[in-house]
């Protein structure tokens, strides 16, 4: 992992953040494959239950929880 510098298009600015090598981003996606599973779980309970607001904005965070997970280990080189 290195800290890098990547363009901001159209502004002449420099977003500073960190990088991944191919070997840690696949460890990563390995490690994420049980929390994805039991988040898709939880959200599967959660679409069966449409009663409160709290129940309604707790599978609204899961969904983006599952969605950002999904996303990660796609773009996975070992994927």
């Amino acid at each position: 992992m290195q800290w890098i510098k990547e363009p901001v298009p159209f502004t002449g600015y420099y977003e500073q953040m960190l990088a991944l090598d191919k070997r840690e981003a696949a460890l990563l996606a390995r490690i994420l494959q049980k929390p994805l599973k039991e988040l898709r779980k939880r959200l599967e309970r959660l679409d069966d239950i449409h009663e409160s607001e709290r129940q309604k904005n707790r599978r609204c965070e899961t969904e983006e929880k599952v969605s950002l997970l999904e996303h990660f280990i796609a773009i996975s080189p070992n994927k």
